[in-house]
């Protein structure tokens, strides 16, 4: 599915950078055909308008066999004129044996030509023309003989700009073909960064729902087998079967934590997860939440101290906080041993606040401490799952913290214990 969608990107990055470098060569060829040309135009354009007056002064005149005597507007190149009768025939000319007979009958014939400059082969030369029709324009030649002028071309010799012109034609070829391999090459890497987040999240995505089933399978199996063994004895009293109703009852408790982690970490990873922000006191909520576990810790004979500085104000989602301590404290509990030691300090830093929940217990293989912040990730799944654990605990006290704009990082010995420290803005 990625490749695919990798060579679709691929193909629609290069098609819209090519489709850029082709406008702007296209553009580049244009402004310098129009700058090259201009000059010539106008040129031609000013014999044009001289030709017209000279023509109204011959028609004014008193005789038709007239001769006017053209000449050209001020120009840094040379013009030629070329003339024709109504049948079109050339009439002969100064400037017209520059060209030979088939070109005056036949690329030059004015009944090939508009009213707009334009510009045509002549062997290896190139001319810019613009046809005239003069109004009563009558020429005689040194052989007597009066010529009635109905059409005329003005031409101009521009080898050299069509010369540069095709240069440039081949340099934006070349770099087009040079800018649309740099475009195909861009489009690959591109497609492959846009691809990266979209894998890592699907990778995500996946492992996370194949971890929620096999997690949900094991107490639903659970709960399944216990419900099955009850109904074979439906004559049983509740306090005979009381083993196998306390175990449903204690896999439905574990379902329903599961599930509401999950729901917490979804809600975050929409942004659908908001906090409730507001003064707290984190010292009171400390003491809050030792007091709640502390009858857990009595159970396994452990002792639980909290040694805080007064009056620790900060701006926080009380309940949220709650739940981090409570996380953090649990596993701090449940991986000490009987006789172990957990201790909990906050202080205050000039900018931040400094948490630290320390134990004595069984301590983090230092190959573990990098992903112990996984989804479902266990050091000991064995040992985690016995102890009632889901392994979304520090998955999510890490959203608290760093939704909090905070940081949370773990250091751990193996048989020696287990600090976590938690920084929090003030």
């Amino acid at each position: 599915m990625f490749n695919r969608t990798r060579i679709q990107l691929t193909i629609r990055n290069a098609a819209v950078l090519s489709v850029i470098l082709v406008a702007l060569n296209l553009s580049v060829y244009w402004v310098m055909q129009q700058m090259l040309f201009a000059q010539v135009d106008r040129s031609l354009t000013g014999a044009e308008a001289q030709i017209g007056m000279q023509s109204f002064s011959a028609s004014a005149a008193t005789s038709p066999k007239q001769t006017i005597m053209l000449r050209m507007a001020k120009s840094d190149r040379p013009v030629y004129e070329l003339f024709w009768t109504q049948d079109m025939q050339p009439i002969p000319a100064p400037g017209s044996e520059a060209f030979t007979k088939e070109q005056l009958s036949g690329p030059l014939l004015p009944s090939r030509f508009g009213d707009s400059p334009k510009t045509v082969k002549l062997g290896d030369q190139y001319y810019r023309a613009l046809k005239v029709e003069p109004t009563a324009l009558a020429m005689t030649r040194g052989d007597g003989i009066t010529y009635v002028v109905s059409y005329q071309l003005t031409l101009s010799n521009v080898t050299a700009e069509i010369g540069m012109l095709a240069r440039l034609r081949n340099i934006l070829l070349l770099g087009g073909g040079v800018g649309l391999l740099v475009a195909v090459a861009a489009g690959f890497y591109l497609a492959n960064r846009a691809l990266i987040p979209i894998r890592l999240s699907m990778e995500r995505q996946q492992q996370f729902v194949s971890d929620a089933s096999h997690e949900l399978r094991t107490p639903l199996s659970v709960i399944q087998a216990h419900a099955e063994l009850l109904l074979r004895h439906p004559e049983h009293t509740i306090e005979q079967d009381s083993k196998h109703v306390s175990t449903v009852l204690q896999e439905a408790r574990r379902m329903s934590k599961l599930v509401g982690g999950l729901l917490t970490l979804a809600r975050s990873d929409a942004g659908r997860q908001e906090l409730e922000i507001k003064p707290v006191m984190l010292d009171r909520v400390i003491q809050d939440c030792v007091h709640k576990l502390q009858m857990l810790a009595e159970v396994k004979n452990i002792i639980v101290q909290a040694e805080t500085e007064p009056s620790i104000p900060i701006q926080a989602d009380e309940e949220r906080l709650h739940q981090l301590l409570t996380i953090v404290l649990d596993n701090a509990i449940k991986y000490t041993p009987e006789g172990g030691l957990v201790r909990v300090f906050c202080r205050k830093l000039p900018h931040s606040v400094q948490l630290e929940v320390e134990d004595t217990g069984i301590g983090i293989a230092p190959e573990h401490l990098p992903r112990i912040f996984d989804r479902f990730y266990r050091s000991d799944k064995a040992r985690t799952r016995q102890e009632g654990g889901t392994g979304l605990g520090l998955a999510i006290a890490k959203w608290i913290v760093e939704r909090h704009g905070g940081k949370i990082r773990v250091e751990s010995k193996l048989s020696v214990g287990t600090q976590v420290k938690i920084t929090l803005p003030a």
